[in-house]
């Protein structure tokens, strides 16, 4: 079976207005509401405590918007990976990131060092970044000495290995949100949400 290794090389993909404004308010405007049902299953002392709302806590027709979009994203990747094989994703989540949230450079398959991590399965990743009132909350990485300046709309993607240790800086004010999906070669892996 193919894994994030065979990825190695790739280019981190970012394509500006990939979602349309209409799909990115009626994303945003569901995080924004008082009512939208983030996830507290989790530990409170979780990092991710409070900070998603997964395919479960979501009305039908926001999870068939977001599924639409991950279904287009994961052609467009597909595409432009050379991706042949079947494709499934473990993941479809809105992401909130409050002032003082940040992420420590990881990879999303592996350790540092190559090791395999908790989610060995996954072979990259894509988000969608939903607004831009905030401060701080810079995705990076740090062995490729980027931080590309991402636009409201943008989507960003890239290899799940440890070749793309990537982090997200301090959110110093303001909420940012994100739409994030994480997909694998691994049909055992899964969610259940056609691509």
């Amino acid at each position: 079976m193919r894994t994030a290794r065979s990825l190695a090389g790739k280019p981190i993909g970012l394509v500006p207005d990939f979602i349309s404004d209409g799909e990115r308010k009626q994303l945003l405007h569901h995080a924004r509401m008082p009512q939208a049902r983030w996830n507290t299953r989790l530990s409170p002392d979780d990092v991710w405590y409070a900070r998603m709302i997964d395919p479960i806590d979501m009305p039908d027709k926001l999870l068939k918007l977001m599924a639409k979009i991950r279904r287009r994203a994961a052609r467009h990747i597909a595409a432009d990976y050379g991706i042949t094989q079947a494709l499934y994703a473990d993941t479809l989540q809105l992401v909130r990131w409050r002032p003082g949230d940040s992420q420590a450079p990881h990879a999303d398959c592996e350790e540092p060092d190559g090791r395999p991590n908790q989610f060995p399965w996954r072979a990259f990743a894509s988000i969608i970044y939903l607004n831009d009132e905030f401060e701080g909350g810079r995705i990076h990485f740090p062995g490729l000495g980027l931080e590309p300046e991402i636009s409201p709309g943008t989507l960003a993607y890239f290899p799940s290995t440890a070749d793309y240790l990537h982090g997200v800086t301090e959110v110093t004010s303001g909420l940012r949100y994100t739409m994030s999906c994480f997909y694998t070669f691994d049909p055992a892996h899964h969610d259940g949400i056609r691509l």
